[in-house]
């Protein structure tokens, strides 16, 4: 598992295990330091790109920093 983020506030890590049922929301696998490990239910990041192609952003709600439309990613990703 590798964390989706592309800059951190802490220490937690964040991977995208799938979609649920319901629309909006998905199930993650938290982390950190490869110590505490949770599964998590998170809402959709709803946020999606200025541009004409409305890109959604595939994190969840109130990430740190970039979307996953934005340029950039992580230098040394975080690998549970």
């Amino acid at each position: 598992m590798q964390c989706q983020l592309s800059t951190h506030s802490g220490d937690e890590h964040y991977g995208l295990l799938g979609d649920l049922v319901e629309y909006g929301i998905a199930l993650w696998l938290r982390w950190r330091e490869r110590i505490e490990v949770s599964l998590v239910v998170l809402p959709d990041c709803p946020v999606v790109a200025p541009r004409s192609d409305g890109e959604a952003c595939c994190l969840f709600a109130d990430h740190t920093e970039q979307h996953t439309w934005e340029d950039g990613s992580p230098s040394r990703p975080q690998v549970l």
